[in-house]
């Protein structure tokens, strides 16, 4: 009883602050609008998010909330259908509070905007493509079971087909808002409009974020410095990389072969991870024109000098690359086996658990220092937000999604850091830094989005142990470039 007045008197404080803030603010709305706030990513001439957010910016005093519009719904219920997909579904499916962190972190938020908004959150999880074709079933019989969907970059599937709404054409969200991943605008979007979303209001889909882990006490142990200061100095590069990790694979048990059962890797990594180094060092398999048309960029220079660096770190350094068991490329750092594990953020929690030894967190290595910023992929398997083109009442759902993002940035992202350290201690000042650095550096290939032809290419050679990029890449241009041009064309046909 104590701790539910506890709470109470809290979250009352809470809303109070953000209302006050809102009032304060009605006059000088231009501030939200402007790009001017310090803690939002802007794209450089180079197309990476360059990211000026500093500690005090994710903090109550330049609360998000307080400049979004708030308006009394009369006890309306908003429904929420979210992808269940490695419980992604606590974005949203927080019954009551439990102790785990990000459930009462989201708990807290859901509360609040049930508050200053007068509505009932109700939500549900379900496998990403039942949300998919629910979307596709709703809009042929002019229906919306659900005001809010979550499902992944799938999604497209329903936006190629002109089932959703353009994010960019609901006035009641603020899509330059810095809750709002301004990667994902710049990257999915096709002939101006952007069909599917995502960033802090949907906190599991920024854990999705692939970065690099190493473990203190085998560093310690060997003499190897952090490489922390590197990584804050923006000089974390896959040199330095390839040159820590040389060496480091070593038969333990002396039978004289290396065993993923009994010996001591540099790396270990899910398949996956190749595409997300790849991104890391600036590789990219679509660009735009003018017009925001996507076109292939297959610079195979490029990517052949990219895949070179990445196989000299797996291959080169005989790393543990798994293609067969995704649980056992992390069980060999969770069992203190590996220096370095190539994963993201959630699969911290899933997998790591148990871990004993101490890890700390670095972004992608660059290609060189030359690169400007850390580059953070994101697979298609992110939580993306998205809106049928059934949505009843367009302004208040845009108002109370809005709302919740908001509410995100300043409730539940500050202490993302927690949610990943709820496995083991990785709450030292440095892995702090990074993982804001890593979050708000992000990029959404298209290719790597909508599982174009030749986007598996690092994968592919890797587990051959090649190096011909030139030869793989050929063989799947004319296919690439063909479903790439059909599916611009259905995104433009179909969205009139």
């Amino acid at each position: 009883m104590k701790n539910k007045l506890l709470k109470s008197i809290c979250l009352a404080l809470v809303i109070l602050t953000m209302t006050s803030s809102q009032m304060i603010s009605c006059s000088d709305n231009s501030d939200s609008d402007s790009g001017n706030d310090t803690s939002s990513s802007s794209v450089t001439e180079n197309n990476t998010v360059q990211s000026n957010s500093s500690e005090s910016d994710e903090s109550a005093e330049t609360s998000a909330l307080s400049k979004v519009p708030v308006n009394d719904y009369g006890g309306y219920e908003f429904k929420v259908i979210v992808t269940n997909q490695d419980s992604r579904h606590v974005d949203f499916v927080a019954e009551e509070l439990n102790g785990e962190t990000l459930n009462d972190l989201v708990y807290e938020r859901n509360m609040a905007i049930e508050e200053m908004y007068n509505i009932k959150i109700t939500a549900v999880g379900e496998d990403f493509g039942a949300i998919n074709n629910m979307i596709t079933q709703n809009v042929a019989a002019g229906d919306n079971t659900y005001d809010l969907y979550v499902s992944n970059a799938t999604a497209y599937s329903n936006a190629s087909a002109g089932h959703l709404l353009p994010f960019n054409s609901i006035s009641s969200i603020n899509l330059s808002a810095p809750y709002w991943d301004q990667a994902a605008y710049r990257d999915m979007s096709i002939g101006g409009n952007i069909y599917m979303m995502t960033g802090d209001i949907t906190p599991t889909g920024l854990l999705t974020s692939e970065c690099l882990l190493f473990n203190k006490h085998l560093f310690d142990e060997s003499g190897i410095e952090y490489p922390y200061q590197d990584a804050l100095d923006g000089t974390w590069t896959f040199d330095k990389f390839k040159e820590i990790s040389s060496g480091l694979t070593r038969d333990l048990n002396g039978d004289g072969e290396i065993n993923v059962n009994d010996d001591m890797y540099s790396l270990t990594c899910w398949s996956d991870y190749a595409y997300a180094l790849y991104s890391g060092a600036g590789g990219r398999m679509v660009s735009k024109d003018e017009n925001d048309i996507p076109y292939l960029d297959w610079n195979l220079e490029k990517q052949a000098n990219i895949y070179q660096k990445i196989y000299d770190v797996v291959i080169g350094n005989n790393a543990h690359y798994s293609t067969v068991d995704h649980e056992l490329s992390f069980s060999v750092f969770n069992d203190g086996r590996a220096y370095f594990c190539g994963i993201t953020f959630q699969k911290i929690e899933m997998f790591l658990r148990d871990m004993e030894d101490d890890f700390g967190v670095l972004p992608l290595p660059k290609y060189d220092e030359s690169q400007e910023t850390y580059v953070t992929d994101v697979s298609g398997a992110g939580s993306m937000v998205v809106l049928p083109v059934t949505t009843k009442d367009i302004d208040m759902t845009g108002n109370i999604v809005d709302a919740l993002a908001a509410a995100s940035y300043d409730m539940i992202t500050p202490d993302l850091i927690n949610v990943i350290a709820s496995t083991k201690n990785v709450r030292d000042a440095e892995s702090s830094e990074i993982t804001k650095m890593i979050i708000r550096n992000r990029m959404f290939d298209i290719s790597h989005m909508y599982y174009l032809p030749g986007d598996g290419f690092v994968e592919a050679l890797l587990k051959e142990d090649s190096t011909d990029v030139a030869s793989y890449m050929e063989k799947n241009r004319k296919l690439a470039t063909k479903t790439l041009e059909s599916l611009v064309e259905k995104f433009i046909e179909n969205n009139q």
